[in-house]
């Protein structure tokens, strides 16, 4: 038997036992990865004036489900458009996909015509809970809804520009979310759409290509999805991953989310500049109505990037624009609380605007047409 070494454990004599347990090891790399995890998180949030302590899923909040059963069909011209003649649950649709207000039984035309997204469209509320029905209500005045799910400024432009000659309006009010310009920056968002590039100063138009179905049953997708929908939660996580790699972490077998080679901005900008156009030449009255989810109401006191470049945008044109931010801002900077009854929720997200909410748009509007 050979005698220690001056100095040498009893450890190091045994040669093999480590001086701690693996258990110990992975707990203290789980620990120091969560702790990174949350500090650049809640830098994030700081970053950016979102709360510190709301838990909600951010990624949930950007995704588009056009699951809705067979509301949506497809278009070739702008990927999709509801359902002519749809009769669902507190929803119908009369030609080309306009959403009914009331009772009409046709389009009808001469007064008003609302474009838009599904905020505009009144999706999770009865026909009548629209804000176009309840401006219709207010003024007195046939509104007609072409509002469509899910689509981006590029879609809403090219919508109005074919409904004008069927609605035939006095008045044609565009309403735009401010994420629909993050959808204009797409090849497909959920389901095929079109868009455009600027080529030599000019718009291009690209129609919606064709799309495979993916089938996705391997475990290792399965297993990623999963653990995307609890990153979701982790804001920081969910900025990233929308710009660098926004078909994962948006996608799913259905729904497919592919970035179009362009601007969306500056896309957008040139969109309501043709429309400007041709509507100054049909004597139009043009009005640029701004949306906003729930999370970008919450996250400071201005406006999205967006939001405020396509204000901007507008009003170098000339267009007129109603914002809804600054009236409901000032409801949270009252009380975080007070914003609740606008919007709709999921039980874990806000999603669109409640009967509430989308009177008080109509409020707005009937402000300004009566100006």
């Amino acid at each position: 038997m050979h005698d220690a070494a001056p100095g040498e454990s009893g450890s190091v004599r045994a040669g093999l036992r480590p001086r701690g347990s693996r258990l110990a090891n992975l707990s203290l790399a789980f620990v120091s990865l969560t702790v990174s995890v949350l500090a650049i998180e809640i830098g994030y949030r700081l970053a950016v004036g979102l709360p510190l302590f709301e838990l909600a899923n951010w990624r949930g909040d950007h995704t588009v489900i056009l699951e809705s059963g067979d509301l949506p069909v497809p278009d070739p011209q702008l990927g999709w458009v509801s359902r002519p003649g749809y009769v669902g649950d507190g929803y119908r649709t009369l030609a080309h996909g306009i959403r009914r207000n009331f009772d009409e039984t046709t389009i009808r035309t001469g007064e008003i015509l609302a474009v838009g997204d599904s905020f505009t469209e009144g999706m999770e509320v009865d026909d009548d809970q629209s804000w176009p029905a309840y401006l219709e209500k207010k003024i007195r005045r046939p509104v007609v809804n072409g509002g469509v799910m899910a689509y981006g400024t590029d879609q809403i432009v090219l919508r109005a520009e074919q409904l004008l000659p069927i609605v035939k309006p006095k008045i044609l009010i565009v309403g735009f979310l401010e994420f629909d310009v993050f959808r204009a920056g797409h090849s497909h968002f959920g389901s095929p759409k079109p868009y455009f590039t600027v080529e030599n100063g000019a718009l291009r138009y690209h129609a919606p290509a064709l799309v495979t179905v993916r089938h996705e049953a391997a475990f290792a997708v399965r297993a990623g999805y999963w653990l995307r929908h609890w990153l979701g939660y982790l804001a920081s996580v969910d900025y990233l991953m929308r710009r660098a790699a926004p078909d994962f972490w948006l996608g799913s077998e259905r729904r497919q989310y592919v970035r179009a080679p362009n601007d969306p901005l500056a896309v957008t900008c040139l969109l309501l500049d043709r429309l400007k156009q041709r509507t100054d030449r049909e004597g139009v009255r043009l009005i640029l109505f701004l949306q906003y989810y729930a999370a970008a109401m919450m996250a400071g006191d201005e406006p999205t990037p967006n939001g405020q470049g396509v204000a901007a945008c507008a009003k170098r044109l000339g267009i007129q624009v109603v914002d809804h931010f600054a009236p409901l801002r000032a409801l949270v900077a009252k009380d975080p609380d007070a914003m609740r009854p606008y919007y709709m929720t999921d039980g874990k997200n806000f999603t669109h605007m409640s009967p509430k909410g989308n009177e008080h748009a109509a409020v707005l509007l009937a402000k300004v047409l009566s100006e």
